[in-house]
């Protein structure tokens, strides 16, 4: 089955959507009649730039071939070059081929015009979110947000305004191409109570008997052993009364306050480098270096926050949730000293 027909199942995954163009240029070039072309049903609402197509008229015939959708002869990729085409007199062009239906070759042609060429306006990329969460309702908005090239958290929100979640099933096809429930509450409680009863399971291992994903199952045992609730706030409104209250808590005895301490990061670091015990040793120099480097404040979080491109959030939030139970567990250990 090739690529474009897969896309059509819910199955596909977001590496296949990524290897969309490495699936189109396997297809052979051939010569279409431009008369033959159709042009309805492109993402692009406002139809062709015209001083794009200038443009492109001055290169001639070193544009690369279009796309078509052999089945209705519907242009995906490369509407402008088929204008430049016609501006410079050609009644012919290079063209690719594709067979598949018309909601994976709506798909392509969104692809396309997000990684190369004249990129769509944010309005076009997100009425394609609407169209494809339409066509393709279990697909995950990470999913969906790699094919348009907006943020996840913006398809979500697109997802809730349309009500495409009222008709479909209780689950959403993730990255790795496997179905995970909507709600996983449930789920997270009974890996965090094979946590308590096993501290030392693998995440893969309870990853298969709750069908979460590893992330997610690492999430829960991070949650833990910051001792926190393991179902964040969204998913405890779902859950029956109590429920919230029904996962066993780790012991507490030996273990940190976990209430916010608010610290004067500069007057501590000021003070530990006027330490003699820290400055006139290379550990304590190196330790010194250390705390200056990676100790930051509410300001210096919000910046890094804002620096950060939507589509990097869920993986450096990964980092941070990483960072933050390293130092957790120094805190910890320095805490056990000091005892």
């Amino acid at each position: 089955m090739s690529l474009a027909e897969q896309l059509t199942y819910p199955a596909v995954d977001l590496d296949e959507i990524e290897s969309s163009a490495i699936w189109i240029e396997s297809h052979p070039i051939t010569r279409v009649r431009i008369d033959s072309l159709v042009f309805e049903g492109s993402p692009r609402l406002g139809g062709e730039d015209h001083d794009h197509v200038r443009v492109l008229a001055e290169a001639g015939d070193s544009l690369p071939a279009i796309t078509v959708h052999r089945p209705t002869l519907r242009v995906i990729d490369g509407a402008h070059r088929v204008r430049a085409a016609l501006l410079n007199g050609r009644t012919e062009i290079a063209a690719r081929m594709l067979d598949c239906d018309e909601a994976a070759a709506f798909v392509l042609s969104v692809k396309a015009n997000v990684t190369h060429g004249l990129p769509l306006s944010r309005q076009e990329r997100a009425a394609a979110a609407a169209r494809i969460i339409m066509t393709h309702p279990q697909w995950s908005d990470r999913a969906v947000a790699a094919a348009t090239g907006i943020s996840d958290k913006t398809v979500s929100r697109i997802r809730s305004q349309s009500g495409a979640d009222s008709a479909q099933s209780a689950t959403r096809l993730g990255r790795d191409g496997r179905l995970r429930p909507l709600d996983s509450g449930q789920r997270r409680r009974r890996a965090a109570a094979m946590f308590l009863d096993r501290p030392d399971a693998g995440l893969r291992e309870v990853a298969r008997a709750t069908g979460l994903s590893p992330a997610t199952v690492r999430d829960v045992r991070q949650r833990i052993d910051r001792g926190e609730d393991p179902v964040p706030g969204r998913y405890r409104t779902a859950e029956s009364p109590g429920g919230a209250t029904a996962t066993r808590q780790r012991p507490a005895a030996g273990r940190l306050d976990r209430r916010t301490v608010v610290v004067d990061r500069q007057r501590l670091l000021a003070k530990l480098s006027e330490d003699p015990s820290l400055r006139l040793n290379e550990a304590g120099r190196r330790a010194l270096r250390w705390l200056h480097h990676y100790s930051v404040d509410g300001n210096g979080i919000e910046t890094l926050g804002q620096g950060l491109p939507c589509h990097w959030a869920p993986d450096v939030a990964d980092l941070a949730r990483s960072c933050a139970a390293a130092w957790a567990e120094l805190a910890e250990q320095l805490q056990q000293r000091a005892e």
